[in-house]
């Protein structure tokens, strides 16, 4: 080994004999140590693979279970946009005649109206096919349900007095009820794959 390092150039060739007492003195004892701190870093970076791998399966499980949040989100208060529709007979009959009131209702209506057309859009868009008939079945449903409802309460005396409010017995709802059951559970099927 002398020989190749007098043969060298450089750092090599100026100190020949180097490698040789570097051989000499290195026993077996080193050599363990050396592969037991080899192998301690190729554990300790395998370790920080490993913990690499699994932190990002949980971002990916946390994202995918943030946007399942959001859908389920966004779904409830379509289907509350659709409810408030629903409501609007209720609210009309216990209105008190004013001119206020005649303005708020309508504006109220038509505000509802319109959250129910960018629910209907953004499922026709992004929805399932599912999700989207059967959220417009749900909206055609509670029109002709409501609607109806909503011209006999225009038609209706306003309320004077507090014993008028109660109506007694819901308004009847049975195909929008229907028409709901099936859309919540296209939703949750949209939800759970």
């Amino acid at each position: 080994m002398s020989a190749l390092l007098a043969a060298g150039t450089g750092a090599a060739a100026v100190r020949p004999g180097v490698w040789d007492r570097i051989a000499a003195t290195v026993d077996g004892g080193d050599v363990a140590t050396v592969l037991a701190a080899l192998l301690g870093v190729l554990g300790a970076m395998g370790a920080a693979a490993i913990a690499a791998v699994v932190a990002v399966k949980a971002y990916k499980g946390q994202q995918k279970e943030s946007r399942r949040q959001q859908r389920a989100t966004f779904y409830a208060e379509a289907v509350r946009a659709v409810e408030d529709y629903l409501e609007a007979p209720y609210r009309i009959r216990r209105r008190d005649g004013s001119t206020a009131a005649r303005r708020e209702l309508t504006q109220h209506v038509s505000d509802v109206k319109s959250r129910i057309s960018v629910y209907t859009a953004w499922m026709a868009i992004h929805g399932t096919d599912a999700v989207a008939s059967g959220y417009d079945a749900f909206v055609l449903a509670a029109q002709s349900e409501a609607g109806q409802q909503m011209t006999a309460a225009w038609h209706s005396r306003p309320t004077k007095k507090d014993r008028d409010v109660p109506i007694g017995s819901p308004l009847p709802r049975a195909s929008s009820d229907a028409a709901r059951a099936t859309v919540l559970t296209a939703m949750e099927a949209d939800l759970d794959r």
